[in-house]
């Protein structure tokens, strides 16, 4: 019996030396996500148009040409190569100014419309943007209209 007592005298200084047991960490939530290093919000939007007249290619051999205006208009006449040379065609494209969460600015040139405006949240990809929901709005309390006299 005294070898009982002794044994669980033991026991139990050996557990008061080593102090409260360590309570473990609540298990933490899933990890936020780390820094987007192309993302950003798109500061402006500019539509650039180039005109430029196609290249004449003077070295093929071209035939006689005669071109009658439909609703009226002077008649030409002449090579191939010559005619049409006045015209002119438009490129349009568009210039993304975004600006990245790291402070820096990113210019990216679309050949078409983005579909993003002033003030989105985007990720460059490449020559690509892609649009990123937008944090919630902070909730505002509704206060109520003040009384009339």
């Amino acid at each position: 019996m005294r070898t009982l007592l002794a044994c669980l005298a033991f026991a139990v200084v050996q557990a008061a030396a080593q102090g409260p047991a360590p309570r473990q960490a609540p298990p933490a939530a899933s990890p936020a996500p780390g820094p987007c290093a192309t993302c950003g919000v798109v500061r402006s939007v500019n539509l650039k148009e180039k005109q430029a007249r196609p290249p004449a290619d003077e070295s093929k051999p071209s035939g006689l040409v005669a071109t009658v205006p439909l609703g009226g208009g002077k008649v030409q006449v002449g090579p191939s190569q010559r005619l049409g040379k006045e015209a002119v065609i438009t490129e349009k494209t568009w210039d993304v100014v975004v600006q990245l969460d790291d402070g820096r600015f990113k210019l990216v040139t679309l050949d078409h419309r983005p579909e993003v405006e002033r003030g989105d949240r985007v990720r460059v990809e490449g020559n690509a943007l892609v649009r990123l929901a937008s944090p919630p709005a902070p909730l505002v309390p509704e206060v109520p209209p003040a009384p009339r006299k």
